[in-house]
């Protein structure tokens, strides 16, 4: 008996299901672009895969986007696709000429669908993503007068002059044989959006002439594709000497000074021993 009742429950359920499939029905049964991220300003084409998984024919099948909340528009064709004809079984691909809007943002779009054939219209949604590769300026704001054998600080400038958001940027200033890092050598910006500006402070201590300052970032994009790599900043050091004569800091006097003051006793006892001779 309950062998009986799983079996008619299971012919139930077998019976509600090819009930429920029409003898006309489409489904989308993939979805592709090209390229597959686009960026502001870029042509796409869109396709999207039709198969009819019903058991007969369809004709005049009317698919359609809608652009109208989202950063797309046709080129040199419409937003609607029209199908004569759809067998049963039979799959089709219906291609979108598209443009991204130059003001686009990055992210992910979604795009309604309406699929209209025999009195019945289905919806669903399609995605496209909208992709820019960040670019981030790095460069020696100003310095601190740099020279070997003493401390100074670099200030080191972050611009965003990108069309995306960057997040999560983290700047590290590497370990070098040509000076010694004073501050924590590795700082969280954190967020810098379109067109912003960040300073931040590394202190040093010179021990050579080069002044290259390899700075690792690391930072995601509004879309969260990581990103990482190293730039190079560069600023004068000088010797003190070359300092010196650059009038860059004041000459030391000091020896100079003793000198003088050695001159003056030499000639004083010189001139008393003269005056005793006399």
């Amino acid at each position: 008996m309950k062998k009986f009742t799983t079996l008619l429950f299971l012919a139930a359920m077998l019976f509600f299901m090819v009930m429920n499939v029409r003898a006309d029905d489409i489904s989308i049964i993939s979805v592709s672009s090209s390229p597959r991220e686009v960026a502001p300003g870029q042509n796409t084409e869109l396709v999207l895969s039709l198969r009819n998984i019903g058991n007969k024919d369809i004709k005049d099948i009317t698919v359609k986007l809608d652009l109208s909340n989202v950063p797309f528009a046709p080129v040199a064709s419409s937003s609607e696709f029209l199908i004569k004809k759809l067998e049963d079984d039979e799959d089709r691909n219906v291609i979108f000429s598209l443009i991204t809007l130059p003001n686009a943002t990055p992210g992910i779009y979604k795009i309604p669908v309406e699929i209209s054939y025999s009195n019945l219209t289905k919806k669903t949604l399609v995605s496209l993503t909208v992709q820019v590769k960040p670019e981030l300026l790095i460069s020696l704001d100003k310095s601190d007068l740099l020279y070997l054998g003493s401390s100074g600080t670099i200030i080191v400038k972050f611009v965003n002059r990108g069309l995306t958001d960057i997040k999560f940027l983290t700047a590290t200033l590497e370990t070098s044989n040509s000076y010694d890092i004073l501050s924590p050598a590795s700082v969280y910006i954190g967020n810098l959006d379109i067109d912003d500006t960040q300073t931040e402070e590394f202190d040093i201590f010179m021990k050579s002439s080069s002044g290259a300052f390899p700075i690792k970032i690391e930072y995601r994009d509004s879309n969260n594709n990581q990103y990482s790599e190293t730039k190079i900043i560069n600023a004068n050091v000088y010797t003190r000497e070359e300092a010196e004569d650059l009038g860059l800091i004041k000459k030391n006097n000091s020896m100079l000074f003793w000198i003088l003051i050695a001159v003056v006793v030499v000639l004083f006892f010189v001139f008393r021993s003269r005056r005793k001779s006399k």
